[in-house]
């Protein structure tokens, strides 16, 4: 079932396979959009699809590989011929996947992992903002969402280079606000830590990181300090805020649903 919130919206969320990025494609499509559904994994693509037509909405599938800006620009370009323009975009994936680093000691990395934290936290938002923005220009107005972690507000030891570059996608979201919104663009953040349903799928990282020598590691000790649980319907309800209408007097910011982990400024 849905309602008219987001009727007649053309909504694209990237890394809508599976996890928050499908939160939100889900909740967009429950909106009344008609969401782009964007991954690398076709099959998963179409079961989520599936799940928003079961529920009466639309989707589509786009195959495209958020690292690649070939493939993002492209896809776009489908988008706009196929459904006429974009009106929002959602950019989640890469952050929490295989293709992420882990947290390490800043002693411990390669400088591999500094060029892939910078990809998968700050690249792929730039190169799906940047390949979307001229057809919202077109549209004369638009809404742009990116997902970024807590890392980013708060410094985090094993988080140095992933902190840096979601810093960085937050102090550019400040600076596109600015410039977007002569074109009627709005672009927020909303900054996470420890989803309960979307644990991280990427490899080891450093050792005492890891074991916290004994104590539970990393994410058991984020969850420990945690008030409440924090679910990917709980991030997808706050990026619905910044895509409807409600939030039309904010642009440039960074919403924090982190169950009290931390409480930046």
């Amino acid at each position: 079932m849905t309602n008219n919130t987001l009727s007649n919206k053309i909504a694209v969320v990237t890394g809508a396979t599976a996890f928050i990025g499908q939160a939100i494609a889900i909740k967009f499509a429950a909106l009344g959009a008609t969401v782009i559904v964007n991954g690398r994994n076709e099959a998963a693509g179409a079961e989520t699809v599936s799940q928003i037509e079961k529920m009466g909405g639309k989707a589509y599938f786009e195959k495209a590989d958020l690292t690649d800006p070939d493939q993002i620009t492209a896809m776009m370009k489908r988008i706009d011929e196929a459904h006429g323009g974009i009106d929002i975009l959602a950019v989640s994936g890469a952050g929490a996947s295989t293709d992420s680093t882990p947290f390490k000691f800043f002693k411990d990395m390669e400088l591999e992992d500094f060029n892939n934290c910078i990809s998968s936290h700050w690249l792929t938002r730039i190169y799906a903002v940047k390949a979307a923005y001229p057809f919202m220009v077109k549209r004369g107005s638009g809404k742009i969402v990116m997902i970024g972690t807590d890392a980013g507000r708060t410094a985090t030891v094993g988080e140095s280079m992933i902190g840096g570059a979601t810093s960085g996608m937050m102090q550019m979201t400040r600076a596109l606000a600015r410039e977007f919104g002569r074109d009627k663009i709005r672009i927020n953040t909303v900054a996470m830590s420890f989803i309960y349903d979307a644990v991280p799928r990427w490899g080891e990282g450093s050792e005492k990181l890891e074991s916290s020598e004994g104590k539970g590691g990393m994410i058991e000790n984020l969850k420990k300090r945690m008030l409440f649980e924090v679910h990917t319907t709980d991030i997808a309800e706050a990026v619905a805020f910044f895509a409807t209408p409600a939030s039309d007097a904010i642009t440039g910011q960074t919403l924090s649903v982190n169950g009290g982990l931390t409480t930046p400024g």
